[in-house]
């Protein structure tokens, strides 16, 4: 199994995942901007991945190119750590709802940020939107995820998921943008940040 990735993108959450579900793979960094070999330009890259993003997973035959995927699919490959909620349960159902709110509502901003700050072609950026509209939509949508969460010390439930990879990493790149971020969060992340697995995958970034 390879994971291709590069720093603390969203290719972290999938390095981390790997590394709490104790799954063995190799990590392949790709080079941004680059169309050489393991440039995500490259012709190689491409092939898997046609965006030229990371994370990829590539497992056999199976290639898997959304971080919330790859992460659902290394915790179903560690049963034992119950990294992921089973099918059908109230616990599940939870779960998604958590996933699906951290990547379209509380991710939403900072992409849009980076996209209007360096990602999009110049001509395209609305420097405007950055400290105005989003700083809006991401303080909506924090203080909708703090009533979800409430005083829980995990994103769901009495232990540590899968949802706490994608909310830590998401809280990261938040801080990282300058976003305001709510100080019981800040306690939170941090907490997470000093799992065993965190560390292990900080490592193998080579950031």
């Amino acid at each position: 199994m390879e994971l291709y990735g590069m720093g603390v993108s969203r290719s972290f959450r999938a390095l981390w995942a790997a590394e709490e579900a104790e799954v063995e793979l190799e990590y392949v960094i790709v080079k941004f901007g680059s169309d050489q070999q393991n440039g995500n330009q490259s012709k190689g890259y491409k092939q898997l991945n046609y965006q030229g993003k990371v994370p990829t997973l590539v497992d056999g035959d199976l290639v898997l190119t959304e971080s919330a995927a790859i992460i659902n699919y290394l915790a179903n490959k560690a049963p034992q750590r119950n990294l992921i909620p089973s099918d059908g349960t109230f616990a599940r159902a939870k779960y998604d709802q958590m996933c699906y709110f951290i990547v379209t509502e509380l991710e939403q901003p900072l992409w849009s940020k980076g996209k209007h700050k360096f990602a999009l072609p110049e001509k395209y950026r609305v420097p405007t939107l950055i400290n105005t509209t989003l700083a809006f939509e991401f303080a909506k949508a924090q203080s909708t995820l703090l009533g979800l969460i409430a005083d829980a010390e995990f994103a769901i439930g009495d232990h540590f998921t899968m949802a706490d990879v994608l909310l830590t990493q998401t809280l990261n790149w938040a801080e990282r943008f300058e976003f305001d971020i709510d100080e019981r969060l800040l306690t939170y992340k941090e907490r997470m940040k000093q799992r065993a697995a965190y560390s292990t995958a900080m490592q193998r970034t080579g950031v």
